[in-house]
C-alpha cells in the first residue's frame, strides 16, 4: 500500500496538530541507515481508533518505511536491540525534520544537550530478562521489583552515553495503567535548528487504538 500524501503532508506541516484528530503507530524494524535519515509515510493501519476525552472516531496511521515516488518526510530512526542501550546521532545541514523511535512499552529514550552545531545525541534503552540476552535473572528478584530493577539499568546506560547534563523519558512517564508510546522529535526550522519531543500515550484492547492525546516530552534529570 503507498503512502498517503495528503496524511503524510499534514504529519510533516504540523506534526502534534495532526495528532489532535488523528494516531500514529511507530515504524516497525530498526534503522536500515544508521546515524542518516531514512524516507518514511503514513498508511492507513487499518486498525479503528478512539480519542479518549472526547470518545471521537480517529484514524489511525501506521509509520513505513516510503517506497520510491511515494510521499514522504525525512526521519532519523532511533534503533532498538534487546538487551541494549543503542545511541544515535541526529546530524545537521538538513539531513532531517524528525526522530522516530520503535514503539515503547518498558524502554527509555535519553537525550543529551544539542550543540552548537545542531548535532544531538540521543538513545534508546532496554533492559530484558527474557529472550537470548538477558540482562538480569527475574527470579533473583520479586516479580514487582522487575520493571524497578528495567528502569534503573536503563537510566545507568543512559547516564554512560549522555553524562549527567542528559535527560531520559522512561517509563514513569507513560507507562501508566499499561499504556505505551510513540515518541517522535520534529525539528521544524530544519537545518541545525532546535528539536523539539513529543509522546503520544495509547493502549491497545481487541484490535482497537485509544489514544489519550499527543503532548511534550517529559524527562527526568540523569544528575541524581
Amino acid at each position: 500500500m503507498p503512502t498517503d500524501p495528503v496524511a503524510t503532508a499534514a504529519f510533516k506541516a504540523d506534526p502534534a496538530g495532526f495528532l489532535d484528530n488523528a494516531m500514529i503507530l511507530a515504524p516497525i524494524g530498526n534503522a536500515q541507515r544508521h546515524n542518516r535519515s531514512e524516507h518514511l509515510g503514513l498508511e492507513d493501519s487499518g486498525f479503528p481508533g478512539v480519542m479518549v476525552g472526547t470518545n471521537a472516531a480517529i484514524r489511525v496511521w501506521q509509520v513505513v518505511r516510503a517506497q520510491v515516488n511515494e510521499s514522504y518526510f525525512r526521519s532519523y530512526i532511533a534503533d532498538y536491540e534487546q538487551g541494549k542501550t543503542t545511541f544515535t546521532t541526529l546530524g545537521t545541514g538538513g539531513q532531517a525534520e524528525f526522530c522516530f523511535t520503535a514503539n515503547m512499552n518498558g524502554c527509555t529514550f535519553g537525550l543529551g544537550s544539542q550543540a552548537t552545531d545542531g548535532t544531538l545525541l540521543v538513545s534508546h534503552g532496554n533492559a530484558a530478562n527474557t529472550g537470548q540476552i538477558q540482562n538480569f535473572d527475574p527470579n533473583s528478584i520479586p516479580r514487582d521489583q522487575i520493571p524497578m530493577v528495567q528502569t534503573h539499568l536503563q537510566y545507568l546506560r543512559a547516564l554512560r552515553g549522555h553524562g549527567p547534563q542528559g535527560r531520559v523519558f522512561a517509563p514513569e512517564h507513560y507507562r501508566v495503567d499499561g499504556r505505551q508510546a510513540v515518541t517522535f522529535g520534529h525539528r521544524p526550522r530544519g537545518g541545525n535548528g532546535a528539536w523539539f519531543f513529543y509522546f503520544v500515550a495509547y493502549t491497545r484492547l481487541w484490535g482497537t487504538i485509544t489514544s489519550y492525546g499527543v503532548g511534550p516530552m517529559q524527562t527526568t534529570s540523569l544528575a541524581i
